[in-house]
C-alpha cells in the first residue's frame, strides 16, 4: 500500500514482508482486492471536488450504476450476479464489509463488486474501468489520477494483472515488457495529438481482454498505421510517390507501405543519437529500423489473418492469446520509436 496517510500506512508485516508476485493473476480477481478498492477509493471520494456543484456523492454512484445496468442490459444489479453470490449477499451484513455510506447505488455498486463470483474477472474490471472513467469525467482535474494511481497500489500489492492507464484498464502481461512498452506507448499516444491512434490502441487491449484476438490485432494495426499518418502530417510531409503515371495519394488514403517510404525519405536525421555514429551509419541505422517497421506490419497482417476464429479447447486459445500478445508488445514498441524519432 501507499505510505502516505494515515489509511495508506503499511502495516508490519507488509513493510517486513513485502508481497512479490512472480505470476500474476488475470482471471480471478479476490474479495479481499475488491473490499480494498471499494473503502480506498469511497474515502478518497469524499475528499475531491465535483465538476459541477450540483453533483454530490449520491449522484455520482446513481449516474455510475445507470450506466452500467445500462451497459449490461439488465434493470436489477442482483441480475449480474449468480444465485450462490445472491444467497451469500442475502446472508451478511454490508456492515461486515465496511460500508461508508448508505446510499442506495453507492450500496448496490459496493454489494456487486464485493459479492460477483471472484472469476466474473470481466464484470469486475469492467466495474473498476467505468468507475475510474466516471471520476475523470465528473471531479476536478488530478482526481482521476490519483484513483487510478490507488487502485494500482492495490492492484500490485494483490498480485493482480492490470493497471488503469488514463481511465483504462490494462492487461499488463509480462512486468517488464508492460513497464519499458505498453505503458509508456500509452503515454506518448496521450498527447491530443494521437488521439486517433490512442483510442485504436485502447480498443485492441480492449479486444484482447475479451479473447477477441484477431480484432485486437486488427485496431493495433490501425494504431500502427494512424500513427504514421499523424507523423507526416505534423511534419507536412508529401506523400511519396512512386508511380510518376499516378497522382500521388493523400495522407489518409496511402498504404501502410507509401507511409513507411513516406517516412523514410523525408525524415532528417538532425535528432538526439549517438554522435560517435558515422552519418551513414545513421542513416543505414534508420532504414534498417524502418524496413523492420515494414516487415512488422505484414506480421501484423498475417497474424490477423490466421487468427479467423478463436478454435477450441485450452491449447488454442493459449496460442493465440500468445501471438495476440507478441502483436500488441511489437506495436507498442514501434509507436515509440516512431513518435520519439520523429513526432
Amino acid at each position: 500500500m501507499s505510505n502516505e496517510g494515515y489509511l495508506g500506512r503499511e502495516l508490519y508485516s507488509e513493510r517486513m514482508f513485502p508481497t512479490k508476485y512472480d505470476v500474476l493473476a488475470y482471471e480471478v480477481i479476490s474479495r479481499k482486492t475488491r473490499v480494498q478498492i471499494f473503502q480506498q477509493v469511497s474515502s478518497m471520494l469524499r475528499t475531491f471536488t465535483f465538476r459541477s456543484k450540483h453533483d454530490d456523492i449520491g449522484s455520482f454512484y446513481y449516474g455510475l450504476m445507470s450506466n452500467l445496468k445500462r451497459r449490461k442490459g439488465v434493470t436489477d444489479f442482483a441480475d449480474l450476479l449468480s444465485k450462490a453470490s445472491i444467497q451469500e449477499m442475502n446472508r451478511r451484513s454490508t456492515k461486515d464489509y465496511g460500508v461508508f455510506s448508505r446510499d442506495k447505488d453507492e450500496g448496490e455498486f459496493f454489494k456487486l463488486l464485493i459479492y460477483a463470483d471472484e472469476k466474473d474477472y470481466l464484470l469486475i474490471l469492467d466495474m473498476i474501468d467505468l468507475l475510474s472513467y466516471s471520476v475523470l469525467e465528473r471531479f476536478k482535474k488530478g482526481s482521476s489520477e490519483k484513483i487510478d494511481e490507488l487502485i494500482n497500489e492495490v492492484f500490485r500489492h494483490n498480485g493482480i494483472g492490470y493497471e488503469l492507464v488514463k481511465g483504462h484498464v490494462i492487461h499488463k502481461g509480462n512486468e517488464i515488457t508492460h513497464l519499458e512498452i505498453i505503458r509508456p506507448a500509452l503515454l506518448y499516444l496521450s498527447d491530443p495529438l494521437y488521439s486517433t491512434a490512442n483510442k485504436e490502441m485502447l480498443d485492441a487491449f480492449s479486444k484482447f481482454r475479451e479473447n477477441k484476438f484477431k480484432d485486437a490485432i486488427h485496431q493495433a494495426n490501425k494504431a500502427f498505421e494512424s500513427t504514421m499518418k499523424i507523423i507526416i502530417h505534423k511534419n507536412n510531409w508529401s506523400i511519396v510517390n512512386r508511380n510518376p503515371k499516378k497522382k500521388s495519394p493523400s495522407v489518409q488514403a496511402a498504404s501502410a507501405n507509401l507511409l513507411i517510404d513516406t517516412i523514410l525519405e523525408h525524415a532528417q536525421l538532425n535528432l538526439l543519437i549517438d554522435t560517435t555514429l558515422e552519418h551513414g551509419d545513421l542513416e543505414k541505422f534508420h532504414k534498417t529500423a524502418l524496413e523492420g517497421m515494414r516487415n512488422s506490419l505484414q506480421t501484423l497482417a498475417s497474424l490477423r489473418n490466421a487468427h479467423g476464429g478463436h478454435g477450441e479447447g485450452n491449447e488454442i486459445i493459449e496460442t493465440h492469446k500468445r501471438h495476440c500478445e507478441f502483436a500488441l508488445h511489437m506495436t507498442a514498441s514501434n509507436i515509440i520509436y516512431l513518435i520519439k524519432t520523429y513526432g
